[in-house]
Order: C-alpha cells, then sequence, then structure tokens
C-alpha cells in the first residue's frame, strides 16, 4: 500500500520549503550576510579541539555562558537550537498542539504557519495594516489582542523586524501585546542586530515573552544552523522537555562562541550593508512605477509592475533574488537582500536597465 495512503491530514496540504540555487548567480535571495567571516575568526575556530568520536555537550553549556555574556540573560534562560526552523517547531510543538492555536501576522515569515502545520496547531492570522502612504506596515495591535481572548490561542509570534516587509515595529505596540495578552509570546529577531533594537532586556519583567535570535544573518553562519531562544529559566525549561538530545553539534556550538569574540567586527560588516542595501533603496525609488517598502533589515521588498518579469529577467543577468508571489495586503513583491560592494553596483546597473 501506498505511504501515502498513511499520510497525517496536516501533512497533505503542506508543501515542501523551496531555496532554489541557480548555477552562475548571485545569491541574493536569502537574506545573508555575504561578507567573508572576520580575519582570525576561521583559523580560531578550526585550531580549536573537537571530539567527533562523541556526543557533543546536549546542554552547550560553553555556548549558553557566551551567549549568556553577549546578551545579559542567565544561562538557565538560553536555549540554543539547530537554527531558528527547529526552534519555532520546538515551540509549537511545546505550547501548541491540537488543543492549541497561534496567532501571527501575514504577510511573514512563512516557516511559522508551517510549523503549525506539522504540530497541528491552529491558526489565526491577523494581517499587518498598511500606512497611508502604501509604503510601510503597523501591527494591527487591537486585532491580534481580540484574537488572543480566545482560550485556544497559546502562542503570538511577532517577527521584528518582519520578514518579508522589513518593518520594525514600535517597542511600546509589542510590549503592549506581553503585556495585555497574557499568552506566551514569541518575539523573532533573526534581523534585531540589523535594526538595532531589541526587547531582550523586558524578559525579567515578563514570563511570557521569549526572543527567538540566529546566527544565520549577521553573524554569517548560515550553513551550520543555530539558533537561540531567550526567556525566563522556567519557561525554557519547559521547552527543554521536548528538545531533541543533541540538537546541536560540537562544531557548531564552538563556532558560536567563537564568533562572539568577533562582535565588533560583526557590527562593522552590519553598518556596511545597510548602507550597501541604502543604495540599491534609492536606486528602486528612482525607477517608475516601483513600490519600495520601508526596511530596517538587510533586505528590501518592492513592487514592480512585472514582477515575475523583472525575477526572469534578473536571472537571465546572474543574479537570484526571491519572488514573493502573491502577499496578503502587499499583492506581487519582490525581495532581494544586499550583497558585495561589486555586485551591488551591477545589480543596479542590472535593475536600471530592466525598469529604467
Amino acid at each position: 500500500m501506498p505511504a501515502v495512503n498513511f499520510l497525517r491530514p496536516q501533512i497533505q496540504t503542506l508543501k515542501a520549503y523551496e531555496s532554489k540555487a541557480i548555477p552562475g548567480c548571485v545569491r541574493l535571495d536569502a537574506n545573508e550576510n555575504p561578507l567573508t567571516w572576520p580575519k582570525g575568526m576561521r583559523e580560531e575556530l578550526f585550531a580549536s579541539s573537537f571530539a567527533l568520536n562523541r556526543y557533543p555537550d546536549g546542554e552547550a553549556q560553553g555556548l549558553r555562558l557566551a551567549l549568556s555574556q553577549y546578551t545579559g540573560v542567565p544561562v538557565e534562560g538560553i536555549l540554543a537550537g539547530n537554527g531558528s526552523d527547529e526552534l519555532i517547531q520546538l515551540v509549537m510543538t511545546t505550547f501548541g498542539g491540537e488543543k492549541g492555536a497561534v496567532i501571527y501576522h501575514p504577510p511573514t515569515f512563512s516557516m511559522y504557519g508551517a510549523a503549525a502545520q506539522v504540530t497541528g496547531t491552529d491558526t489565526i492570522e491577523v494581517p499587518l495594516l498598511l500606512a497611508e502612504d502604501g509604503r510601510d506596515f503597523c501591527l494591527d495591535v487591537d486585532g491580534i489582542l481580540e484574537a488572543a481572548g480566545q482560550p485556544r490561542v497559546h502562542m503570538i509570534i511577532l517577527c521584528n523586524p518582519n520578514n518579508p516587509t522589513g518593518t520594525l515595529f514600535p517597542r511600546e505596540d509589542i510590549l503592549r501585546i506581553v503585556k495585555e495578552s497574557q499568552k506566551i509570546v514569541i518575539v523573532d529577531e533573526a534581523y534585531g542586530e540589523f535594526a538595532g533594537e531589541s526587547v531582550v532586556d523586558q524578559i525579567p519583567n515578563h514570563p511570557n515573552l521569549l526572543v527567538m535570535k540566529t546566527y544565520s544573518k549577521l553573524f554569517a553562519m548560515a550553513a551550520l544552523r543555530l539558533g537561540y531562544l531567550l526567556g525566563q529559566g522556567s519557561t525554557i525549561q519547559l521547552l527543554n522537555r521536548a528538545r531533541q538530545p543533541f540538537n546541536v553539534n560540537s562544531f557548531t556550538q564552538k563556532a558560536g562562541v567563537v564568533a562572539l569574540n568577533y562582535v565588533e567586527d560583526y557590527r562593522a560588516q552590519g553598518r556596511l550593508l545597510i548602507d550597501e542595501l541604502d543604495k540599491i533603496v534609492e536606486a528602486l525609488k528612482l525607477l517608475p512605477q516601483v513600490t519600495v517598502f520601508a526596511t530596517r533589515a538587510n533586505f528590501v521588498l518592492f513592487r514592480p509592475e512585472n514582477p515575475e518579469q523583472v525575477y526572469e529577467q534578473l536571472i537571465e543577468r546572474g543574479f537570484l533574488i526571491r519572488n514573493m508571489g502573491n502577499l496578503p495586503v502587499v499583492g506581487k513583491a519582490l525581495r532581494l537582500s544586499t550583497g558585495l560592494p561589486e555586485e551591488n553596483t551591477r545589480l543596479i546597473s542590472a535593475l536600471e536597465e530592466i525598469l529604467g
């Protein structure tokens, strides 16, 4: 009998996550840091010793200690994960499931909905509100709080800055949701280092607040899959019950520790990437019939007249960006992240050729 006959109902309509790789194309589709690791970091990491014949430290004690010093959060309030994707699913597994529901704000990161579907967690969508100028977004705070009043709602996920819009939501809006909802609020700050803002300092005041961070963006470690959750120790302890043992390998743990010795170098890279993105944004704004959305991340969402055509023509010119399809609130749009300076110069020329 075919395996499909035994498929769980929640998986029947789920589509596998797709990440394109086109040989010869400059990759500007995944919001990565394209710069090389800071000078000396690779040498320091590879000079470290690894007992590869042994299981890794299941509690990631060295990594969590380093992260505690970096974030100011006590060690017991830190949980390391195999990228943010594992952590998203872990939160859903722990607090969601068939008797729980999660609120999120489309358009946002697609893995929230996917993780909910895999874990059998109900979803409630409260779409973003579009600003009057049509170039920025805000949270529907009242709508989120109204939806959070339902007993089945256990969690709220806020992506800040938001992917794919780049929106940085006001701190007071986030904290109002944390205070008034009385539900578990996960603030995904994957791009927080680019925006320079965070609510990590509020964790001691709110047992229902979790902040999710990653090494995949500013810290240029996307291939090593390392994310972490910050919260009060009692909440992290609950999540640890459902965490897979040895979920972060020894090499990645050590890389996470070593990277934090180069924080200032990474911050300098972040400033360079934002300066480069600003050049791309200004060029896009000069092009006719292109809506450019405000961003505080290392990527920009924009809406040309014919997105599919622009997407294909950029591939022909050697640039792979992200075709977002038909997004809620936004419509058909494209997203690109900044590349190396010389790549960005060529990208701007290509965009001017196509859209000018």
